[in-house]
């Protein structure tokens, strides 16, 4: 873990995962993605389906 007065930057843990699909997997055209590169190809994913591949997001 990264820490200062302000930030602290740590793996992501099991009660991240909710919060992390929420941001990247529930929309098929989540905000962020008007700045992504254009040729990754984004698709939503079901939150049943990202769990199943959680454990490459933990830590």
């Amino acid at each position: 873990m990264l820490k200062d007065q302000e930030l602290a930057i740590r793996p992501a843990i099991s009660q991240d995962l909710k919060r992390m699909w929420e941001l990247i997997f529930k929309e098929s055209t989540p905000e962020w993605k008007k700045w992504d590169a254009p040729y990754f190809p984004h698709n939503a994913m079901a939150y049943e389906k990202f769990l199943e591949k959680s454990s490459q997001y933990i830590e």
